[in-house]
């Protein structure tokens, strides 16, 4: 059994990227920030990761950031996937991080992301 995210589900390019950051709404946890755009012609549920650069300069620290954002959405991320096909929408996410000064990044864990990520795909479930 593959313990990663499919690659058919993430979303890719900056023109993509842009367009969800731009046009969506916005959700905003403690440590991350979820902009979410429905789409009922594209019936596809795709997500995206970002880490700004100005947040974290290190690019070792940023793909590591950005390693543990993608476990915790890959343990209950079929929810939402579910939960769009139901509804018979298409949904595009971008997920990104924002820092917070009281966390330290290199001390950083599954365990700081679990919870906001839980109360973030509550509220995208809501939203869709």
């Amino acid at each position: 059994m593959r313990q990663t995210l499919p690659k058919s589900i993430i979303l890719r390019g900056y023109q993509s990227f842009t367009k969800v950051i731009s046009s969506g709404t916005a959700l905003h946890g403690t440590l991350l920030t979820a902009f979410l755009l429905t789409n009922a012609d594209d019936r596809k549920v795709l997500i995206g990761f970002s880490v700004p650069k100005k947040q974290v300069p290190l690019a070792a620290h940023r793909n590591r950031i950005k390693r543990l954002m993608r476990e915790v959405v890959r343990r209950d991320f079929s929810g939402v996937i579910t939960a769009a096909e139901g509804k018979d929408l298409g949904a595009r996410i971008v997920l990104m991080f924002r820092r917070d000064r009281s966390h330290d990044i290199l001390r950083l864990t599954l365990h700081d992301l679990e919870p906001v990520w839980t109360d973030l795909r509550q509220r995208i479930l809501k939203a869709l």
